[in-house]
């Protein structure tokens, strides 16, 4: 009802209103098709991603939140904080896989990785680990993979023993760099070049890489014996002896080369330490082959 005017009271009725339209049901106007789409393989591993970018988000928030209640100077309570939620999310470090190694043992390379430091993949510092696992003896490099969400792929590449260096009455086997990767078993026996003495290790490959030239005198060593730290006594097999200079060995090789078709194989000792002169001896010191010798030494040799 609506008054209209100020005279006497005049009442309009308003019209009624229109019908009211039908309403269409949603169901029939809003309702789309369903469209069922296969889930792949590769669309559940991104799910699975994602899912865990979303928790790693969520977790580190709510440590933040945390430890944003504490008193400043609490780094270490945070980042515990922080491990705790991944561990509960099932991110904590909880395998190790190792592979390509044969004579490093598995508990040195897993005192080397310290699982116990690291609770997760958080604090895992891969650079250290690996920095540790390559000082074991047999290890010349180790990588190290992270694999989501809670495992390590070490793969160990290790040395190959070179030498067996006799140090007093304990042997050793050396790479080519000279390291000590380890004892040698006393029941064995392997088929490498031998050394001996003080500092021989560190100048084993280069004393082997000039007899390579000179395969004749190189079948005849036994062993290579270092002296005084400064040259070495090449002992042969058969009882003879080599004395090699301090300086100039290349040389000195070359000469035991040429006089060693008038050299007896038995117990003599080709010295060679002087410059310029060769001298073959009997052990007893008695000059041996000297008319021969002197027809070499005169032809430059």
């Amino acid at each position: 009802m609506q008054q209209i005017g100020t005279g006497p009271d005049i009442w309009r009725r308003a019209s009624q209103s229109p019908a009211p339209r039908p309403v269409l049901e949603a169901s029939a106007t809003l309702r789309r098709p369903t469209i069922r789409r296969r889930t792949t393989k590769r669309g559940k591993f991104k799910l699975l991603l994602q899912a865990l970018a979303i928790g790693l988000i969520c977790a580190i928030a709510t440590a933040l939140f945390t430890a944003a209640q504490r008193p400043l100077g609490h780094s270490a309570g945070f980042v515990a904080e922080i491990e705790r939620w991944l561990e509960l999310m099932g991110l904590g470090l909880q395998q190790v896989s190792l592979g390509g190694h044969r004579f490093t043992p598995d508990g040195d390379i897993f005192d080397a990785i310290d699982l116990g430091a690291a609770r997760t993949l958080l604090t895992f510092d891969s650079r250290a680990v690996q920095a540790r696992i390559e000082r074991l003896p047999w290890v010349e490099r180790a990588s190290i993979e992270r694999v989501l969400p809670d495992r390590l792929e070490v793969r160990i590449a290790e040395r190959t023993a070179f030498a067996v260096w006799t140090l007093g009455p304990r042997q050793f086997l050396i790479d080519r760099s000279g390291r000590v990767l380890g004892a040698v078993p006393q029941a064995s026996a392997p088929a490498l070049p031998r050394v001996a003495g003080e500092g021989a290790p560190d100048q084993a490959a280069q004393l082997f890489a000039l007899l390579a030239g000179h395969p004749a005198v190189m079948r005849r060593v036994e062993v290579a014996e270092r002296v005084g730290q400064r040259r070495w006594r090449l002992r042969l097999a058969g009882g003879g002896t080599i004395e090699l200079p301090a300086d100039g060995a290349a040389d000195a090789l070359a000469r035991v080369a040429a006089v060693g078709g008038v050299v007896r194989t038995g117990a003599s000792v080709i010295d060679l330490r002087v410059a310029g002169r060769t001298l073959v001896r009997e052990a007893s010191g008695r000059l041996e082959g000297a008319g021969a010798l002197d027809a070499l030494l005169a032809s430059g040799i």
